[in-house]
């Protein structure tokens, strides 16, 4: 059996090296696994050593007049990143049917990953989506808002779902395939697996049969050396507040680890000390959260939850929509202080102070923790895979996909 998983949408390791478990766990069933990847260098060692074959992604690098810039939707996402324009969409399209062609996959996982879903639909191959609660939306009859609705947001919402369906169908039909009736046939794949969490799903009150799963097993980085720390910390340099919280840190005397992927390695060795360690290479998660230190994050959902089910308190300097949905929650439950990317740095300062020595916080963390004891990454683990075999093996791909030959 074959599997290609393919990431189309986003920035970052959160869209791939969560997964990187379950594809190791199909491999160990005997699976032969290749990537595609928007962007290569996410885990890239990684990948080599396991010896994945390793795919660019087809993606969009056009833009559009008359698309929202601030979209309202998932579809209007789509809309801005090539599901407006029938000819955009069809090279993004046959892009992916080359790739799909070239590994002849049995089965696709798709993380957030529209075009993909439309390539493998057009051919037949079952599909399973694979994402968090936000990169998976649902989409019977239309995708939800992801504003508060009103007259216009709907008029647009419908206008959205008309303009992407019709592109959509257009490519269907260019590649001998039948037009759907809705985009939920196709974008929903034969299944969903949700590697989230009910309470940080923004669309859960809306889900049907998907799975949630929890977390699955995190990859591991090396351990972190040394007495563990009082502070975890994962950003990047280009985050606005990113050189202020190393500042912060070093200012602190805390013991505090610091992954910081964009830095060079230069960057770490002048920037740790005695207290603070700078690495541009990934922790071993289990280290450095065992002692349930704060954690600083920009509100990814991946650390976010793992951090939630450890019992940390964290602080969660968001920048985009799905950052800010997981930032609100956590915050919203009282495990987390969040502070915008606009926000003083006294205020920054201020909600590190917070995380670390507020015990109402830590208190509401444990407390957390405990009520999902029963997520548990090495059963989550069984259940993708028990499930990507079981559509593996349902013949002719998705239930609504009639073929034209």
């Amino acid at each position: 059996m074959r599997v290609l998983f393919g990431w189309e949408i986003g920035e970052n390791n959160g869209h791939l090296r969560p997964y990187l478990s379950l594809l190791q766990g199909l491999a160990g069933r005997g699976w032969e696994v290749a990537v595609a990847q928007r962007n290569t260098s996410v885990a890239a060692g990684e990948l080599a050593g396991l010896g994945f074959p390793v795919f660019q992604s087809p993606v969009c690098l056009n833009e559009f007049s008359g698309v929202a810039t601030t979209p309202a939707s998932h579809m209007e996402i789509f809309l801005g990143l090539g599901f407006a324009h029938e000819e955009t969409l069809t090279g993004l399209v046959g892009g992916w049917r080359a790739i799909l062609s070239s590994w002849r996959p049995d089965l696709v996982l798709a993380n957030y990953a529209p075009a993909f879903l439309l390539a493998a639909h057009s051919l037949g191959i079952p599909a399973v989506r694979l994402g968090t609660g936000f990169e998976c939306p649902p989409h019977r009859p239309r995708a939800p808002a992801l504003v508060l609705p009103n007259a216009e947001i709907d008029h647009r919402l419908e206008r959205a779902e008309a303009l992407a369906l019709r592109s959509a169908n257009a490519v269907l039909r260019t590649f001998g395939a039948l037009p759907v009736p809705h985009l939920g046939a196709v974008l929903e794949g034969a299944s969903t697996l949700l590697a989230t969490i009910p309470v940080l799903d923004p669309f859960r009150a809306l889900r049907g049969e998907e799975k949630y799963l929890g977390p699955l097993p995190a990859s591991t980085g090396p351990a972190g050396g040394g007495e563990p720390p009082d502070v975890f910390a994962s950003l990047r340099r280009d985050h606005p507040h990113g050189p202020k919280v190393v500042d912060a840190l070093a200012a602190m005397k805390r013991r505090a680890w610091v992954y910081l992927p964009d830095a060079t390695e230069a960057q770490c060795v002048t920037t740790s000390s005695d207290t603070l360690r700078v690495s541009r290479v990934p922790f071993n998660i289990a280290a450095a959260l065992a002692s349930r230190p704060a954690v600083v994050s920009y509100g990814g959902h991946g650390l976010g939850l793992t951090a939630l089910l450890a019992g940390c308190p964290q602080l969660l300097l968001p920048v985009n929509g799905e950052q800010h949905s997981t930032a609100k929650r956590l915050a919203d439950i009282g495990v987390g202080v969040c502070v915008g990317q606009e926000e003083s740095r006294s205020r920054l300062a201020a909600g590190l102070s917070r995380v670390l020595d507020d015990e109402k916080i830590a208190a509401s963390a444990r407390a957390e923790s405990e009520a999902l004891r029963d997520f548990r990454p090495d059963q989550a683990l069984e259940t993708a895979i028990d499930s990507c075999c079981l559509a593996a093996a349902t013949p002719g791909g998705t239930p609504e996909l009639a073929r034209r030959h």
